[in-house]
């Protein structure tokens, strides 16, 4: 099972320091919780990949933060256990994160994967899955961070864009960089275009990636993200 330089609990937000996680034993697939918030084809891809026992990752739940989404059908559809977590049912947004850590937690993950999950998570969820908490971006980070990135990079007339997985911390899409793809824009791209092309690569790159993170283990040091 990975393990980080400390209890999971006392991990800190800030990734500047060694963590270090090392790949689970043979004969232990590594535990991943998943978060979305809509459709789920990230999820799907996933629970694809998982059919194969030998892509080393068994998903023990699935949550989202609204209720009645593709994504928690699509987990339930593969008999994954599913919770909501609304921030519209707690008090303040801390408390929110707060219950959303101990939701996770719950399933003891090794590796928590944002799947087109539209919430920040904060200071005590990152307290306690910090380093192991990994998410996609529609753009070649560090440019292009927020909700917009495909139109903004079309609207900056850039030649390439692509996707970045990284590793989550207490910026927006600011992260450690794990891996990167490539998609060229195309002359009469619009937004909308973009970004679906853009998607298809970031299915891939995330099935392939956190397969073998989950395999093989993974350090980050200093920003810098390496796999076995």
């Amino acid at each position: 099972m990975p393990t980080g330089t400390g209890p999971a609990h006392d991990r800190p937000a800030s990734l500047d320091s060694l963590s270090r996680v090392t790949a689970p034993h043979a004969d232990h697939r590594c535990a991943v919780v998943v978060l979305v918030s809509g459709s789920g084809t990230n999820l799907q891809a996933l629970l694809d990949a998982t059919a194969d026992p030998g892509y080393g990752v068994c998903i023990r739940a699935v949550g989202a933060d609204r209720c009645d989404i593709e994504g928690l059908a699509r987990a339930r559809r593969a008999g994954i256990p599913t919770f909501v977590c609304r921030v519209a049912d707690f008090p303040t947004r801390a408390d929110w994160d707060v219950a959303l850590a101990a939701h996770v937690a719950a399933y003891e993950p090794d590796l928590v994967v944002l799947a087109g999950f539209l919430k920040l998570t904060g200071e005590v969820f990152l307290a306690r899955f910090g380093g192991r908490t990994v998410n996609t971006h529609p753009a070649l980070s560090p440019s292009f961070p927020g909700m917009h990135a495909p139109r903004d990079a079309l609207e900056h007339g850039v030649k390439v864009s692509g996707c970045t997985l990284f590793v989550v911390d207490d910026g927006v899409d600011s992260g450690p960089i794990i891996a990167q793809t490539a998609v060229p824009v195309q002359d009469d791209d619009t937004a909308a275009s973009l970004h679906e092309r853009i998607k298809v690569a970031e299915r891939a790159l995330l099935v392939d990636v956190v397969g073998r993170m989950a395999r093989e283990g993974f350090t980050i040091s200093q920003r810098k993200v390496s796999i076995p």
